[in-house]
């Protein structure tokens, strides 16, 4: 079936195994194109604005993603966990007169919010949020089982920074998409390897500078093989701290990946898949960045999911469709942030809860509509009443409207990778946050060039991004990060530079191209016109050739 998005107005295709996943769900199929429902998805996750406001219980200062003139209550984690409220006595009655997002929204509206997403254990890690098992670190967002990492999303690591999905890594810096990693730095799409730098698309390689596209291979330089004693000699004379020599090596890796194979789809260990980053997968399409996922369609950062739809950050769950966050839900559908549920629908942020229907922040419930308790009976007889309402008013089967969000759009994490002026943003009726210029003082500290010469005094400086002004300090523990890694201190606010990661990643997004050995025709995250600047001469390749090309 071929339909044409409520949005973009662009055609999309819906599969004959979409269509029975919706039949076996009682859902219907979408009206928006795959791009459309992520960007929908993502425009309720804030990661990295955080704010400083007070507590809405204790009236303590306290870090939030939710900034001070939040329409919502806001508590701190221990405060919205503990038994000092209960989110059943914000309950409202159903309104069959009133669109069910409306009455949602003010429920919503009134109901707590835990002020940072923080969903497992967490030591000394209070300027972290959606993460899980962490400590000591600091503005890590996304992240699970870190250890004294600092700016990024890493996972099962310790010791990394300013890196953007790695994995069983450390001792990193600025590295993107990596698994296996240590002691490395300015890293991408590199996997098993060790004290290796300014590299992209390696395998299993040790000192290796300035290389791309390589495997197994060990005291490599732009990929000319050296001994040992050469490779030592040579590399004595780089330091990080060189900014021109720093640019000239960038320089060389970029000639040096135009002319090396791209792989159209990176993908581990899978059987039918499409998208990119897939590892241990099997039957799914239109995925990215998940892991051990089967029967699974436009999944983006998933792990352990079956029969799973349109899914963003979340993990070990079955027949779900529409949602993001958190994880162990089985038939969850357009929820967000639930844990441990089964069989609900329009919920957010609820806990161990069955058969549940537009409820917010409840925990251990079942058979509740808008945060009211019903009889089991009351409950499926209420909740067939408000479908009809919703599929009458055309809200059935669509996920929250964006401009219900908690959060503005630029706040979100929809507008790293669906960027909108505030023009278009307000046009489309979605909320804009205008920056605050508190956060833009005047500094003249300007930190010495090479890490030697930084004072333990700069952790008393304010900065100032030299791109975009924002202020930003140097912590103690990310100073001796810097010293033992021989790193300069960094220029830029953690922001740009994890919009500057970002634009070094593929979209989310998938473009038919042909293969730049054989011709065949492929599937890739590549667009066929340009890829970041250059021409369509760049030589992305089927499997086949590409593993021919690379080994």
């Amino acid at each position: 079936m071929i339909k044409t998005c409520l949005v973009s107005g662009v055609q999309f295709e819906i599969s004959d195994k979409d269509m029975a996943f919706y039949k076996k769900l009682g859902v219907p199929e979408p009206t928006l194109c795959p791009r459309e429902r992520v960007r929908r998805r993502m425009a309720i996750r804030n990661e990295r604005n955080l704010y400083r406001r007070k507590s809405s219980f204790s009236g303590d200062n306290i870090i939030s993603a939710y900034h001070g003139d939040s329409a919502c209550p806001v508590y701190t984690k221990d405060e919205w966990l503990s038994d000092k409220w209960d989110p059943m006595n914000y309950g409202i009655a159903i309104d069959f007169n009133k669109p069910f997002f409306e009455q949602f929204h003010e429920l919503q509206k009134s109901v707590p919010r835990p002020a940072l997403a923080v969903f497992t254990n967490a030591e000394n890690a209070d300027f972290c949020n959606y993460v899980g098992d962490v400590k000591n670190s600091y503005l890590c967002f996304g992240s699970i089982f870190i250890e004294d990492c600092m700016y990024g999303n890493p996972y099962y690591s310790k010791s990394c920074v300013d890196c953007f999905l790695i994995r069983k890594s450390e001792f990193c810096y600025e590295c993107i998409d990596g698994e296996s990693l240590y002691h490395c730095a300015y890293l991408q799409d590199c996997y098993e390897c060790s004290d290796t730098y300014f590299s992209y698309d390696l395998k299993g390689c040790r000192n290796c500078f300035g290389c791309a596209a390589l495997r197994k291979k060990q005291y490599c330089i732009f990929n000319q093989q050296y001994s040992k004693v050469d490779y030592d000699k040579s590399m004595a004379g780089f330091s990080f701290c060189d900014e021109a020599k720093v640019l000239e090596t960038e320089k060389k890796l970029e000639e040096l990946k135009l002319k090396s194979p791209r792989q159209a789809m990176m993908a581990l260990n899978c059987e039918n898949v499409t998208g990119n980053y897939i590892f241990n997968c099997k039957n799914c399409s239109d995925c990215f960045s998940i892991s051990r996922n089967e029967d699974c369609n436009y999944n983006i950062q998933t792990v352990d999911n079956k029969d799973c739809y349109d899914m963003n950050y979340t993990e070990e769950n079955e027949l779900c469709y529409e949602y993001l966050g958190n994880y162990r839900n089985h038939t969850a559908l357009f929820c967000a942030f639930p844990y441990g549920c089964h069989d609900i629908w329009y919920c957010d942020y609820v806990t161990n809860c069955k058969h549940c229907f537009g409820c917010v922040a409840i925990k251990n419930r079942e058979y509740c509509i808008l945060n009211k308790q019903y009889s089991k009976d009351e409950y499926f007889e209420l909740k067939d009443r408000l479908v009809a309402m919703m599929k009458e008013g055309g809200e059935f089967g669509e996920f929250f409207p964006v401009n219900i969000s908690p959060f503005a759009y630029n706040e979100s994490v929809a507008y790293d990778y669906f960027p909108f002026t505030k023009e278009e943003v307000l046009k489309r009726g979605y909320r804009f946050r205008d920056e605050d210029k508190s956060e833009f003082q005047p500094t003249s500290y300007v930190p010495p060039v090479d890490i030697k010469d930084v004072p333990d005094s700069i952790c008393n400086e304010i900065l100032s991004c030299e791109i975009s002004g924002r202020n930003y300090k140097i912590t103690p523990a990310e100073l001796k990060f810097y010293r033992l890694m021989k790193l300069p201190i960094p220029r830029k606010h953690f922001i740009e530079r994890h919009k500057a990661r970002l634009a070094k990643r593929l979209p989310y997004e998938l473009f038919d191209r042909k293969c730049g050995k054989c011709g065949v025709e492929i599937k890739t995250a590549y667009k066929p016109d340009t890829v970041n600047g250059h021409s369509a001469s760049l030589r992305v390749c089927c499997e086949k050739c590409y593993l021919e090309t690379v080994y």
